[in-house]
């Protein structure tokens, strides 16, 4: 599809306009994207931090509790003497001013003892439980943490501590509290910010901020997040913030562990179009700015592009027709800067073509494709070495033709033999070296050069048969053809050269033509058994020619 100079102008300003206000967009869009997203990293790191503060209060409320439990004479001897009943009693006892959620006592080897609740489920083995079997072996809780240690019982999350219970120098049982996870300490961790948190335990929904309606979507996010969770959980490490869609609406999301002990975890989200309003605002503004820039841009577009391309499109219309052949075309400069130079160098150049297309008429092909292959300095007398097919064809009849017959009536004529088989030289890749009189000499070059030659001198001479159709005296042709070496180059003087073929090759080829009678071709015999195509030797000839010493066979050939 061609485009117009005014058109590419248009678009090259409208581009470029585009461009700019695109790349000013880009930039305060990117950087203040950025600068959100900082936010939001910090609005989550707050939230862990919040996290971590509230579990570290838990913890040292749970472990303060837990030794003054633990030191309890009476609780001792309770545990030492190992009866669930007498232990249940002092559960309840304590329960009553602790405030925790789990309460659980086990003898020296892990065994159930008592439970908060459930008096009568005792004789359970929890050793398996980490910190059971730590208390055990008599490990202390640390004083500082970075994860509490959880317990999953049913379908309960809670966050525990669990020390020894000794009686004097041994231990005698364990003792462990614990506190539940519900939406009380989501919406606790939450607090007055716009950061939803959903705490999961096994992949279950145990305590949200958002709404019921919300829990499919959010525990879809889950399990599309599988691998990014079970990270999580493997390395004890939150995710850095990330994008997701919550029912369809962009999310800024953060996964972080509850704890050590079970698969617990909790997903922090935020609207990114809350985050996003004022980016938005500004985005809009850049738009109308952008829009009312544009249109000025436009309308500037199309004024100079009009300007600078009247010129240019006259220009462009003159190279059409001179395309099409038009060489008597001239173009007046109306602008007085590059444009105006341009179209006078324009005129000359149409100038320089029509004498070209005039020169060209009276040398051949091979010529042409000389003089375009090498620079004007380099143009030399001398030749070079080559092997080619040439052919000489001469009209036979032609003075009986031209006997009371007017100049222009026998210009006529031979101008039209010698027309069609000019064509014809061309048909088979051929090029017309000259004309002298009545006589033709053409050369051909390249693979079955005389293959081609051959073909030519046939379809020569069935053209000439078609002819005498309208001519009122038959006129015959006469064709000698040859193949060797030539010397082919610039003959004459420095300053009148011709471009022609010279050697024993061409002028044996001369002395055939001479020799071929009406209708005839004729070449060497050993080159007429060469031919890679089929032929009908019609005669074989034993001539003898000027300037060669012995006789030759010559072959009369035609179309088999």
């Amino acid at each position: 599809m061609r485009v117009s100079i005014q058109n590419k102008l248009f678009l090259a300003l409208t581009g470029l306009t585009l461009m700019v206000l695109a790349g000013v967009l880009y930039a305060v869009t990117t950087i203040l994207a950025r600068e959100i997203e900082k936010d939001v990293i910090a609005g989550f790191r707050n939230t862990q931090q919040i996290f971590r503060e509230q579990q570290s209060l838990i913890y040292d409320r749970l472990v303060e509790s837990s030794y003054l439990i633990s030191e309890n004479s009476t609780f001792k001897a309770n545990v030492t003497l190992a009866d669930p009943r007498s232990v249940n009693f002092s559960i309840d006892e304590y329960a009553a001013f602790t405030k925790v959620d789990l309460f659980v006592v086990t003898d020296k080897n892990g065994k159930v003892l008592g439970r908060l609740s459930e008096p009568e489920k005792y004789g359970d083995d929890l050793s398996v439980r980490s910190t059971v079997f730590e208390a055990m072996q008599g490990a202390e809780p640390d004083s500082v943490i970075l994860w509490p240690e959880l317990w999953g019982i049913a379908q309960n999350l809670f966050q525990v501590v669990s020390l020894p219970v000794y009686a004097g120098e041994s231990i005698v049982g364990t003792l462990t509290l614990g506190t539940l996870f519900t939406s009380v300490e989501a919406r606790s961790l939450k607090g007055a910010g716009n950061i939803d948190i959903s705490i999961f335990y096994n992949d279950r929904i145990i305590g949200s901020t958002i709404g019921n309606e919300l829990h499919r979507g959010i525990e879809d996010m889950a399990r599309k997040n599988r691998t990014a969770i079970d990270t999580v959980l493997q390395f004890a490490s939150p995710t850095p913030a990330f994008i997701d869609t919550l029912n369809g609406v962009a999310q800024f999301v953060f996964i972080s562990p509850l704890g050590r002990g079970e698969k617990a975890y909790y997903i922090a989200t935020v609207p990114a179009a809350e985050e996003l309003t004022v980016l938005n605002t500004i985005r809009e503004n850049i738009f109308y700015i952008a829009a009312s820039f544009l249109l000025l841009t436009l309308l500037l577009a199309f004024f100079l592009g009009r300007t600078f391309s009247l010129p240019i499109q006259r220009l462009a219309r003159g190279m059409e027709k001179v395309t099409a052949g038009h060489l008597d075309i001239r173009i007046t400069p109306s602008t007085r800067d590059e444009i105006g130079t341009l179209t006078e160098t324009f005129n000359e150049m149409i100038q320089g073509l029509r004498e070209r297309l005039h020169l060209s008429k009276y040398v051949g092909r091979h010529t042409l494709d000389m003089v375009s292959g090498v620079a004007t300095d380099e143009m030399a007398l001398g030749g070079t070495r080559q092997e080619l097919a040439v052919l000489f064809s001469d009209i036979r009849g032609f003075t009986a033709y031209s006997e009371n017959r007017s100049p222009e009536e026998v210009i006529a004529m031979l101008n039209r033999y010698l027309g069609f088989q000019a064509e014809i030289v061309e048909q088979y890749d051929g090029s017309v070296d000259k004309f002298v009189g009545d006589e033709m000499f053409a050369l051909f070059s390249g693979e079955q050069a005389t293959e081609r030659a051959v073909q030519c001198a046939f379809d020569i001479q069935e053209r000439v048969k078609r002819e005498h159709e309208n001519d009122p005296v038959p006129i015959y042709i006469g064709i000698g053809i040859n193949y060797g070496a030539v010397i082919l180059g610039n003959m004459g003087a420095e300053k009148r050269m011709d471009y022609t073929a010279l050697g024993a090759t061409v002028n044996m080829g001369a002395r055939l033509c001479g020799a071929a009678a009406a209708e005839s071709v004729l070449l060497p015999k050993p080159l007429a058994d060469s031919l890679k195509i089929p032929v009908k030797i019609k005669e074989v000839y034993l001539m003898a020619f000027k300037g060669f010493s012995e006789k030759i066979k010559i072959a009369e050939v035609a179309r088999a």
